[in-house]
């Protein structure tokens, strides 16, 4: 790492990254924590990482142990991740919020001997390791000693299979699911990205930060009291963005229509980015048009992806996005999510398709039909932590190549032009009278004509009623009653009944733009029968 050291590559793709940059590039500045108002070069990375692997190895992990990591952004994230790298662990994301019962469930299994958090943290009592709270003293590694021979120099040899990251679920359907990331996704991911022209990107995630870094970028991490889209102070997260000198940022769709709206109700100038990302399925033509003309010049992309597939599966351009859409989304035809990026591949196949044999060239369905999407490549984990169950319910092995697909629960099809395209979650399909009913794709139809963000369908099976319902903060007035029917008619469909909430629309905590589809069902049933809509 520092000149002084041979450098000696491990196979670890995110480890070996800081290893290149500290030899490279060892004074140029690496993390902008704005959260502690400081600066950090490859070589002081490195230095930290060196001393947070210590009072790690100190506090019992060793090589092949999971540590339980949930601080906030900052330089302390990135320096204890790395230091779980140099040992040899594997530092573990998961939501510390969550229900006790499910988050209970994820610690029994990760059997992680230390988890890094700031105190007081939620779900401790449910632990029975060490919770280490970093100081400024855990980076002091003249006060702490060397224990390891010389953690500049890891000698450890990871296979490329060997688990780097373990990334959960948000677990909306159930108990969340740890996802191993492993250096051969990534490795992958960070081909796809490397690039001369982005030299900082502004960080909202984690995983980015620390892949950021990797590939020699500078990273800039916020100083906010949550991420979360819904609930951020807006007003800093721009002044802090206009300031940080940043190329690049992603952000889920809400968090762009709230930067955007800020921008416009303040008459602020847009931040001077160069290339902005959002995410792909739930991102709808009028917002990407938006971001190109309140963003300008900055480059929109719109990238697909999960926790089992790494940026980007597919990816599609602004233009492409609004052309597309104006064509297909505005007849309720779906998202377009673009062709699939460099090593990787999509299919799609029968919902109810069950293994373990699976051919694609067999079992692939031709295209414009719907189905599931389905997933292989460089980028696509490959298996799940511990959970048999979700392995043979969501990866299929083609016993043509042994290559594994991963079944993602998102509805589609692939035109023929290749353009792939999301319809709604496998789960949300509703079967009516009429055919089948994609709720995502009526919703993003009609958001055309009024403009919404986020909207909600609810069909009522027995009463054969389509509601679209807006939350609080839209204006009833831009709903076009005429033309949406007009639009539902084309598709044999009944005339939708608009609803207009009082609140925020029922989402999940963690991205607050996936619907909560059984709880809104509910609430328009009670409206129905108290309100007679």
């Amino acid at each position: 790492m520092h000149s002084r050291h041979t450098v000696v590559t491990s196979g670890h793709a995110l480890l070996d990254g800081l290893v290149t940059s500290c030899v490279e590039h060892p004074d140029r500045i690496a993390v902008t924590d704005l959260r502690s108002s400081s600066q950090h070069s490859f070589s002081d990375i490195q230095h930290t990482a060196e001393s947070a692997g210590t009072h790690l190895h100190q506090l019992g992990v060793r090589a092949g142990d999971n540590v339980v990591v949930t601080l906030p952004l900052g330089v302390e994230l990135i320096a204890y991740c790395y230091g779980a790298f140099l040992v040899g662990a594997v530092p573990a994301f998961l939501d510390p919020n969550q229900p006790s019962d499910t988050l209970a469930a994820c610690l029994t299994d990760l059997e992680a001997p230390v988890w890094v958090s700031e105190l007081p943290c939620p779900g401790v009592d449910l632990y029975d390791g060490i919770i280490c709270a970093p100081t400024s003293a855990a980076f002091d590694s003249d006060r702490l000693g060397t224990v390891l021979p010389d953690l500049s120099r890891t000698e450890r040899q990871w296979d490329i299979a060997d688990t780097v990251l373990l990334l959960y679920t948000s677990g909306t359907t159930g108990i969340p699911k740890g996802v191993p990331w492993t250096s051969r996704e990534l490795a992958s991911q960070m081909r796809y990205y490397r690039s001369d022209e982005i030299s900082s990107e502004f960080c909202l995630f984690p995983h980015l930060a620390l892949v950021a870094v990797a590939m020699g970028r500078r990273v800039v991490l916020p100083d906010l009291d949550t991420v979360q889209p819904a609930h951020f102070d807006v007003a800093a997260l721009y002044r802090q963005l206009a300031g940080s000198g940043s190329d690049y940022l992603f952000a889920s769709p809400l968090v762009w229509h709230r930067l955007i709206t800020h921008t416009d109700q303040h008459h602020l100038p847009a931040p001077a980015l160069r290339r902005v990302a959002t995410a792909g399925s739930a991102i709808g033509a009028r917002l990407v048009e938006r971001m190109q003309d309140r963003l300008a010049p900055a480059e929109v992309v719109v990238p697909y992806a999960s926790t089992e597939a790494l940026m980007p599966i597919t990816l599609i351009g602004a233009d492409e996005h609004v052309y597309r859409s104006k064509l297909g989304t505005w007849t309720g035809k779906g998202t377009p999510l673009g062709r699939p990026a460099v090593d990787m591949d999509v299919a799609v196949v029968e919902p109810q398709f069950e293994g373990p044999y699976f051919d694609v060239a067999l079992d692939g369905l031709p295209a414009d039909r719907t189905g599931e999407i389905v997933v292989s490549g460089a980028r696509v984990s490959t298996t799940y932590f511990h959970r048999d169950d979700a392995v043979r319910a969501a990866k299929l092995r083609d016993t043509r190549t042994g290559e594994i697909w991963h079944r993602t629960g998102d509805f589609g099809y692939i035109d023929p032009s290749g353009l792939v395209w999301y319809l709604c979650r496998v789960k949300d399909v509703v079967d009516s009278r009429h055919g089948p009913i994609h709720p995502d794709a009526l919703e993003q139809m009609w958001n055309m004509v009024t403009g919404f963000l986020l909207s909600a369908v609810v069909h009522l099976e027995d009463l054969d009623r389509l509601f679209y319902v807006f939350p609080h903060d839209e204006d009833p007035r831009a709903v076009d009653l005429d033309t949406m029917a007009a639009l539902a008619q084309r598709l044999h469909l009944p005339r939708p009944t608009p609803v207009h909430l009082s609140t925020a629309l029922p989402t999940d905590p963690r991205h607050n733009s996936r619907i909560d589809r059984g709880q809104l069902r509910r609430l328009v049933e009670h409206l129905v029968a108290t309100e007679g809509l």
